[in-house]
């Protein structure tokens, strides 16, 4: 299965494990906030009250945020990690950032273009389509290649080893 395209359902539960990181994420922040304002005026502390508008636009930012950073990184989120998949350019290499911030944007926008994945032939979402890219089962850890790393060779020592 190493690098073929992944399904419609590994894709879901991959993306649901990542949108419970994310209302996880909220969670933590809404508890810092209310720690904070607790530290600050103890006797006069109540618990802050969010708009659903407030509250939802910064799950939004949060989302395109977590996903962008993921696939332009190493193509995997969390959820990704777990599946063993990797978001990836047609190519097979790593994604652009400007290309995995627009899919981060489809997808946060338009999630429900991730089925289209059940009647393409290549099971490619809607973002897919539009940015070009490919999800296909990687479970090899790769890490994002550092082109300004010096390079170190190996120098022979005429030696054979021990």
């Amino acid at each position: 299965m190493q690098g073929r395209r992944a399904g419609v359902i590994s894709r879901f539960l991959a993306d649901a494990i990542d949108l419970i990181v994310v209302l996880a994420s909220l969670a933590a922040i809404y508890f810092v906030i209310a720690g904070i304002r607790f530290l600050i005026r103890p006797r006069a502390f109540s618990w802050p009250e969010l708009s659903a508008l407030n509250l939802g636009t910064l799950g939004w930012i949060l989302l395109i945020a977590y996903l962008t950073l993921g696939w332009a990184n190493t193509g995997r989120t969390f959820g990704k990690t777990v599946l063993g998949l990797r978001v990836v350019d047609l190519d097979g290499t790593r994604l652009p950032f400007w290309r995995s911030l627009a899919r981060a944007v489809l997808c946060a926008a338009f999630p429900i273009g991730l089925f289209w994945c059940v009647v393409s032939s290549q099971n490619a979402s809607v973002q897919d389509l539009i940015v070009r890219s490919e999800v296909v089962y990687d479970w090899e850890p790769r890490l994002p290649v550092d082109h300004d790393a010096p390079r170190f060779a190996t120098v022979p020592t005429g030696r054979s080893p021990a």
